[in-house]
């Protein structure tokens, strides 16, 4: 059975070492908040931009329905008239 060999830690090396990996994580963390940061912002702007269209649709949904509205009511009035009875016609 061989022998292990038995390394020596260098201490302030491996903990040179693990600073400079933390800090290359604290990095990326930094750079991968500020890219969600950055879409979310992106979202937000197609957000409101949609919002308005939607309002924009919304406003002239309502128009054309109320102008329909108003176009029903007279044809409405219109047939209600003819269906009057003159007092001057005979009931037969």
């Amino acid at each position: 059975m061989p022998l292990r060999t038995l390394r020596r830690v260098d201490v302030a090396a491996s903990w040179q070492h693990a600073k400079a990996q933390f800090a290359a994580a604290i990095v990326e963390r930094n750079e991968m908040l500020r890219r969600h940061l950055d879409e979310l912002d992106a979202v937000r702007r197609e957000l409101v931009e949609l919002r308005s269209i939607f309002e924009d649709v919304v406003r002239c949904l309502r128009e054309q329905a109320e102008a329909d509205v108003a176009t029903l009511r007279k044809r409405l009035e219109t047939c209600l008239a003819r269906l009057e009875r003159h007092p001057a016609r005979p009931l037969h």
